[in-house]
């Protein structure tokens, strides 16, 4: 996982002092965990775009009146309009001492069934692990160059070693490679059609009764 360095000022709590924070195109923060009292400071946006604008996971040291804090991003709040940050909050990191982390999903190679005609699908975009700081991952890679038309991988198939504990289902599915749409409605189709009743059958299936000889 890679570490960014955030310069930080100290802000005030408060409506009003929030207000005038993002009046000068920065962002109010805070920072807090189990063994950390609440700091209040603000970040330039454009310094924070390398943190939310990301598919990664990083350790962020925020620098502030020449103290330096360890931490990643817990949450962020966007404007619902135009998307720009309004909030980020924080969480200390404690050395040797675990915390619950989500950790994106990363798709990585070509899929043989994807290449026969298949539709790859991704139901799961992250998963929660718990570990240390220093065993937290940037991301998790998933390889499908095994997967063929109709094979899919689960949590549990993730291969993350024995300092990540997954706390996500391992039942649940990742990445599945399905026939495509078209191809599974033409195939009902056919199969409905030879289900149908011949003609002068009945719909159990029996023949009718043959015409009588004049």
């Amino acid at each position: 996982m890679d570490t960014i360095k955030l310069t930080a000022t100290p802000r005030q709590p408060g409506k009003k002092a929030v207000k005038a924070v993002r009046r000068e195109d920065r962002v109010p923060c805070v920072l807090y965990g189990p063994h950390q009292a609440p700091v209040h400071f603000a970040v330039d946006r454009l310094a924070l775009r390398p943190l939310i604008h990301t598919s990664e996971t990083h350790r962020v040291v925020v620098r502030l009146d020449g103290d330096e804090y360890e931490a990643i991003v817990k949450a962020v709040a966007f404007h619902p309009v135009t998307d720009v940050p309004l909030h980020v909050d924080f969480q200390a990191l404690t050395k040797g001492e675990k915390l619950t982390v989500t950790v994106p999903i990363h798709i990585e190679g070509s899929a043989p069934g994807v290449r026969a005609g298949g539709v790859l699908a991704q139901p799961l975009h992250e998963i929660e692990v718990r570990c240390v700081p220093a065993d937290i991952p940037g991301h998790v890679s998933v390889d499908v160059s095994g997967l063929e038309m109709g094979d899919a991988l689960h949590v549990a198939d993730l291969q993350l070693g024995d300092r990540v504990e997954v706390l996500t289902d391992g039942g649940l599915t990742v990445v599945t490679v399905t026939a495509p749409r078209v191809a599974v409605e033409e195939e009902v189709e056919a199969v409905e059609g030879e289900a149908l009743p011949a003609e002068g059958e009945e719909e159990t299936g029996e023949a009718g009764p043959a015409p009588e000889e004049e």
